[in-house]
């Protein structure tokens, strides 16, 4: 797990690309989180389309955990996305 305190993307096994990969990005709940996120994985990787993205909600209600699945073509890609997760000030914590 990622804070915002460190911006170092998580370290990765030996990947093949392209590949499937899924963001997990966690925030305080609210109505437009999911799309927030959806948008800065966007930003990253040029596309994440809306049916690939899952919410799932805190056992207290608080926060959001957001699952957005895309295609990388490169690692630059991946980092690109978690500089992007790392400097939103939204983002609680990533994966």
């Amino acid at each position: 797990m990622t804070n915002r305190a460190d911006p170092t993307p998580p370290a990765a096994p030996a990947l093949d690309y392209p590949l499937r990969y899924t963001f997990k990005v966690m925030g305080l709940a609210a109505d437009d989180f999911a799309e927030h996120a959806r948008r800065l994985v966007a930003r990253g990787v040029g596309e994440a389309p809306a049916i690939d993205v899952t919410v799932r909600a805190s056992s207290g209600g608080k926060y959001h955990s957001v699952s957005v699945a895309v295609r990388l073509e490169s690692e630059a890609q991946r980092r690109a996305v978690y500089q992007l997760l790392w400097q939103d000030e939204r983002v609680v914590y990533y994966l």
